[in-house]
């Protein structure tokens, strides 16, 4: 039996590592003054950059950029020998395996043997069934060209991947190719724990055509900056890929950034090291305040012009159960005077619909509803309420506005409650505002549902428990800050659900209230013209 030759010895070093890490462990705390370095310093650049005399901050961009050569200099050196074995070049997968999978322990990834016809087994699941014939390395692989770092999903787990791939030769035929999909945040979470940066410090990686490798934020892997960032990171990205090192500054996230790059030697990615600087004024756009301030104050009056009305029904009963012909006539007008109502009903003491209006509800009547926690919330409280968002016992998602029928001793003789479809409500409203504009409403409640998104089809999803958000770890930081806070401004990065393309968006809120229940009003919108940068 051919014998892979063993490449344990190929893993970076204990004694290299170790090193690194020394530096990084008893290096001043990247905040030194040691002025007189003038290795990385670009006199054309931002001269306020402060990371140009910091010795601390030059060494861990040094070892950032070693640590990551070596893995992939581990890898290339690993595969290559994998591709030279007998058995390798025979294409048996069971004596192929076991030195691929000693691969796969030392750097996350997935590695695999790839057939002429684009088939291919990985560690993980033998023969895949898949194929990678389409993809855009390929043709080089296969013409006998090796490749060091294309960015891909990785088409048998999903993941952000960059491939490290040899072709395999019998004579001068190319017979097969071995390869390490590494695994890109779990890379990045390798390099980081190694670095243990302080917090207003960050690093990343960009390759040569400037998009992002690695990101401590998974959002913003494969997402190119120059095209997405404002004017000042555009320029900056152009500085980073023309020269081998240096060092600038550019506008992120509301706050300067001065940073510090350099060339890994084992392609043409840049590591940068950045400190994160102080607050700066973002430019918000007008139209985009002023939107959000009409749009916002049509909801509420909307939404208090039938409360208006639902009080002066209920006030007409007289702190009495109503009479079926005085509940209906008091029903139709509501409806008919409020186009967003979607039914008027009479809820008794236990939670029984009596009398419901239009005719097209009424197999409604008779059906309790005293699980729904709208109706708990009346039971309890007794006082006038807006819902939050529930599924209707009719099949869609809703909200009721409720006020409480009490006599004069505060008896509870029932409560009525008008129901709205908040998206029917809130599109017609927001059309006249966001038509032909590159502006996008939406409104979500404190707790994480979404009310109205007609843009992204999120309505009705909990944001913070939706696993289409899961791994979009912008959207859900922008979720927490829209929460937290009744007002305010903040960049995310969107992520269209199909084609994967990520893009740079800026988000207003402000907070409309109704007997105590609150909607966040958000306006979404591009923050950077592309013909500007």
């Amino acid at each position: 039996m051919n014998k892979l030759p063993c490449i344990r010895a190929l893993t970076p070093s204990a004694s290299k590592l170790m090193t690194l890490l020394c530096i990084l462990s008893f290096m001043a705390p990247l905040h030194g003054s040691a002025k007189g370095s003038d290795t990385l310093n670009d006199q054309d650049a931002h001269t306020a950059n402060p990371l140009i005399y910091d010795t601390g901050a030059q060494a861990a961009l040094g070892a950032t950029a070693t640590l990551i050569d070596q893995y992939l200099q581990h890898a290339l050196t690993s595969l290559r020998l994998i591709a030279a074995s007998p058995a390798t070049r025979s294409g048996i997968w069971p004596e192929i395996r076991p030195s691929l999978e000693t691969l796969c322990r030392a750097i996350p990834g997935a590695a695999l043997y790839i057939e002429p016809d684009g088939g291919y087994y990985s560690v993980d699941q033998g023969y895949t069934g898949l194929n990678l014939a389409d993809r855009e390395y390929f043709g080089k692989l296969f013409g006998g060209q090796e490749v060091h770092g294309s960015l891909i999903y990785s088409r048998s787990t999903g993941k952000q991947s960059v491939i490290i791939a040899v072709p395999v030769f019998e004579g001068r035929e190319v017979t097969g190719a071995v390869a390490l999909s590494v695994f890109l945040e779990d890379f990045q979470k390798l390099v980081s724990e190694s670095l243990k940066l302080p917090d207003n410090f960050l690093w990343y990686v960009i390759d040569e055509k400037a998009y992002t490798v690695l990101h401590p934020r998974a959002d913003f892997v494969f997402m190119n900056p120059a095209l997405q960032g404002g004017p000042s990171l555009s320029k900056a990205v152009e500085d980073i890929t023309a020269r081998k090192s240096g060092q600038t500054s550019y506008v992120f996230g509301g706050r300067n950034t001065h940073i510090l790059f350099t060339s890994v030697p084992f392609n043409n990615w840049r590591v940068i090291l950045g400190k994160i600087g102080d607050p700066v004024q973002e430019d918000i756009s007008p139209e985009a305040l002023e939107v959000l301030n009409m749009f916002s104050t049509r909801i509420e009056t909307q939404l208090r012009e039938m409360d208006n009305n639902l009080r002066q029904a209920v006030s007409g009963f007289g702190g009495r159960f109503p009479s079926e012909n005085a509940a209906r006539n008091a029903f139709r007008k509501i409806y008919e005077d409020n186009p967003f109502v979607i039914s008027c009903a009479l809820i008794n003491p236990e939670g029984v619909i009596i009398y419901i209006e239009p005719s097209e509800f009424y197999p409604s009547q008779g059906k309790n509803i005293r699980d729904q926690e709208n109706y708990f919330q009346m039971q309890k409280s007794k006082i006038p309420m807006l819902s939050s968002s529930f599924l209707a016992i009719e099949g869609f998602d809703a909200v009721s506005l409720q006020h409480p029928i009490l006599d004069q001793m505060g008896g509870f003789h029932g409560s009525v409650s008008l129901l709205i479809r908040p998206e029917v409500m809130i599109e017609e409203l927001a059309t006249p505002f966001v038509a032909e504009t590159p502006f996008q409403p939406w409104i979500m409640e404190p707790e994480g549902r979404i009310i109205f998104d007609k843009a992204f089809d999120g309505t009705g999803r909990m944001l913070f428990l939706d696993y289409r958000t899961a791994e979009t770890h912008s959207l859900l930081e922008l979720g927490e800050k829209i929460a937290n806070q009744p007002a305010g401004k903040s960049d995310y990065v969107h992520i269209q659900p199909y084609s994967e393309e990520r893009t740079i968006k800026m988000a207003l809120w402000d907070t409309i209230r109704l007997h105590g229940t609150e909607w966040r009003i958000i306006i979404s919108y591009n923050p950077y013209d592309a013909d500007e940068n």
